[in-house]
């Protein structure tokens, strides 16, 4: 268990939410354990529920991993319970707004609230490709941009471009969130931006911030707001909140990673890491595959910058596939990078053996990205063939 709220007042709140469209609660619920787990169709409910009075944000998850999810969001965004915590901007900074504006995505539109209500100045720009970078320079720096927000995939983007344009920047602080660091991306936005301060928060659509990171805390741990607890779980961390001030009351509601506790160099309380996705597992010719144990394997190859797995779906099944291709960015010859695999993933070598055209590497000038919000997604489902 990370962080603590009070039972009473969490009992009370799965009341009301059950009166919105939540699962009813036990009359004899004494503790946690004892109330029902929830969904993205009881906060699609819920938040509604909540908001038909005051009207909101109708935004959805981005969809990156499965379909979208959507979500009735309060027009304040909980900016204030986040402000409380975690403070990135003030005033007289300029905020370049790296997040793809439209499509229900709420990335954007958060980063526009949290600007003005720090009092700062923020250009809603949306995605740049690293060759668009070295045109749009001399009018950043005109406008005296000092900060900037993205996924790191776009941040990566950026900083490839400045690198490119062999410029320099006086980009001061990053705001990322909505995808994990990769060692590439992180070393080549280092580069650019050496000087940079990292402020990085962690939520979704449904749930918006559970926690937040600042600079002077270790990359990969995150800290839990207060008045919220979270229940970790191999099938997905359980979270819970208590109070006012939040986009949608949440008891138990599943969310879609896998967290442990952690320590932080900060030394603050109640840390975490987001160890992956729960519905990261998939079975190739009865071998259980971790997505995320494959791509740390072929990312810590030699000459290898980012990957991806495409998986075509074994007929009639759900999380059973029937060929798994690897695509990579960077100068790694294809063959290395398969036998590497295939000798680090005992059960993926096994595979290999009795079905050759199982497992493929191949190198790509590009990875896929989910249109919507520009971000790199671990996997892409294929459907299957014939």
């Amino acid at each position: 268990m990370i962080g603590a709220v009070p039972w009473d007042a969490l009992r009370d709140q799965a009341r009301r939410n059950a009166a919105a469209g939540a699962p009813a609660v036990p009359d004899t619920a004494t503790g946690l354990a004892d109330l029902p787990v929830t969904g993205p169709d009881e906060i699609f409910a819920v938040s509604h529920a909540v908001t038909r009075r005051t009207g909101a944000l109708l935004l959805s998850s981005g969809g990156t991993t499965g379909q979208p999810k959507l979500t009735y969001v309060a027009y304040h965004q909980a900016i204030d319970r986040l402000l409380r915590q975690w403070r990135p901007l003030v005033g007289g900074d300029l905020l370049l707004n790296l997040f793809t504006p439209g499509r229900l995505w709420a990335s954007h539109y958060y980063m526009q609230e949290l600007a003005g209500r720090c009092g700062a100045d923020v250009a809603p720009f949306g995605p740049i490709t690293p060759e668009e970078v070295d045109g749009w320079l001399p009018t950043l720096s005109r406008l005296g941009v000092n900060a900037v927000a993205g996924t790191p995939t776009a941040l990566a983007d950026l900083a490839r471009g400045v690198l490119d344009a062999g410029a320099a920047t006086p980009i001061e602080k990053i705001i990322w969130m909505a995808e994990p660091w990769t060692e590439e991306k992180a070393t080549i936005v280092r580069k650019a931006f050496p000087q940079v301060q990292l402020w990085g928060n962690y939520g979704s659509v449904e749930t918006y911030v559970i926690a937040t990171n600042t600079p002077a805390c270790d990359t990969s741990v995150l800290h839990l707001m207060p008045d919220q607890v979270l229940e970790p779980d191999d099938a997905g961390a359980l979270l819970s909140r208590v109070g006012d001030g939040w986009t949608v009351p949440t008891v138990r509601y599943r969310l879609g990673d896998r967290v442990a506790a952690a320590a932080c160099g900060c030394g603050r309380p109640d840390a975490l890491r987001v160890l992956g996705r729960a519905d990261d597992a998939i079975k190739l010719h009865g071998a259980l595959v971790g997505i995320g144990t494959v791509l740390d394997i072929v990312r810590a190859a030699p000459g290898v910058r980012d990957a991806q797995l495409l998986l075509r779906r074994a007929a009639g099944e759900r999380h059973s596939v029937s060929a798994v291709t690897v695509h990579y960015t960077g100068d790694a010859d294809p063959a290395a990078v398969r036998t590497r695999l295939l000798h680090q993933f005992y059960d993926l070598g096994v595979v290999a053996q009795h079905h050759p055209t199982a497992v493929a590497v191949e190198q790509v000038p590009r990875l896929r990205r989910v249109d919507r919000t520009n971000k790199i997604p671990p996997m892409i489902w294929l459907e299957p063939t014939g």
